[in-house]
């Protein structure tokens, strides 16, 4: 069976960027990643280069910002006042926040912090960055009917009884 749209994926993967910097990986966890394919849960870029691929098998690519988190747009800034900023911890400059916006919650770094205010830059953390993936097809399987009309995996993931996680 090969990666094609309306498959649930389980896979391992490292993500790089363009310093050799690990960004995120699962490779440590005991949980492979768990996604269906085709539904828009991974980026472009990203859904593209396992396309037709087979379980065992190892895939290493890049991803450009216009196929994963977009080009950076200095004008994505916002001031937003304190009291509307949920978090953990105490706020300071660098920090990567969750903020509810018209569409939903999208991730923001805080900028600069004031008194009374923060300014979020509110582009995405991978925007504008080349993307470097190091990805290994654990297990491939038929989405159910009910997962299809969801766009989602239900329950907790299960990736069908790959070996790696004894399901």
């Amino acid at each position: 069976m090969q990666v094609t749209n309306n498959n649930v994926i389980t896979l391992h993967y490292q993500l790089k960027d363009d310093n050799e910097v690990i960004l995120d990986k699962s490779y440590d966890s005991e949980e492979p990643m768990v996604y269906l394919h085709g539904h828009r849960q991974m980026i472009h870029g990203f859904e593209s280069a396992i396309k037709g691929a087979e379980v065992g098998e190892k895939r290493a690519f890049t991803v450009m910002p216009a196929e994963g988190y977009g080009l950076r747009n200095v004008n994505n800034m916002q001031r937003i006042p304190l009291k509307y900023l949920k978090h953990e911890g105490k706020l300071s400059a660098g920090k990567t926040i969750n903020v509810n916006t018209d569409n939903g919650v999208k991730p923001g770094t805080i900028i600069k912090l004031g008194k009374f205010n923060a300014d979020v830059d509110m582009n995405h953390p991978l925007a504008g960055k080349n993307l470097h993936f190091d990805v290994e097809i654990i297990n491939i399987r038929a989405a159910t009917e009910e997962e299809v009309s969801q766009g989602r995996v239900n329950g907790n993931g299960d990736c069908g009884g790959c070996a790696s996680c004894d399901s």
